[in-house]
């Protein structure tokens, strides 16, 4: 096990008021689906200013959710553009020598270091969770290679679970039309 300031550097996100438009992304938790999977941009924007670009999000950074009812963590991809994060989330900017952000993420997420997080949160109705708890939290830490194992297999789980999901609205289409044939005695049984 390893602690989290030993193979990155933790900082807030921004707060700033966002806005429709804007040369920015500017994530909040609200944007994120069920899968973790960020959408919904319409307007979430900011413009960076000289003193903000250090809060734009970097290859290998990893957010980390601080405060709020749901505590996950996000991996950065490049092709997702120009974000910075609300000051709802920590940046984890780690050293990609040592560890994959995809892998951060992944173990951060797993239901045990999710516990884990959600009991260092303090607060009656709104979880926070300090600096110092994300800094000092222990984490596995394989080699690179076991790591990108890690994060293989799970890359192969979310295809499928993708797959499933299109067949199953494809599905839920079929049972509409059928459903609508019937009743207008298109199809005879």
């Amino acid at each position: 096990m390893i602690k989290i300031n030993q193979i990155a550097e933790v900082q807030f996100g921004l707060y700033k008021k966002k806005s429709k438009k804007g040369d920015t992304k500017y994530l909040t938790t609200g944007h994120f689906d069920n899968f973790l999977n960020p959408t919904l941009f319409d307007d979430s924007f900011i413009n960076i200013t000289g003193k903000d670009t250090k809060f734009l999000l970097q290859p290998n950074d990893v957010i980390l959710t601080g405060k709020g009812q749901r505590i996950f963590a996000w991996s950065y991809d490049e092709s997702f553009g120009k974000v910075v994060p609300s000051s709802l989330f920590y940046i984890i900017r780690a050293d990609a020598a040592l560890i994959d952000s995809r892998y951060l993420a992944a173990v951060l997420n797993s239901g045990r270091k999710r516990y884990e997080l959600e009991l260092l949160g303090v607060g009656s109705s709104i979880i926070s969770i300090a600096k110092n708890d994300v800094l000092d939290f222990e984490i596995p830490l394989p080699s690179i290679e076991e790591q990108q194992k890690v994060i293989n297999v799970l890359a192969l789980l979310e295809e499928e679970i993708s797959l499933t999901n299109q067949l199953l609205e494809k599905k839920k289409a079929l049972k509409k039309g059928v459903l609508n044939e019937l009743i207008t005695n298109k199809i005879e049984l």
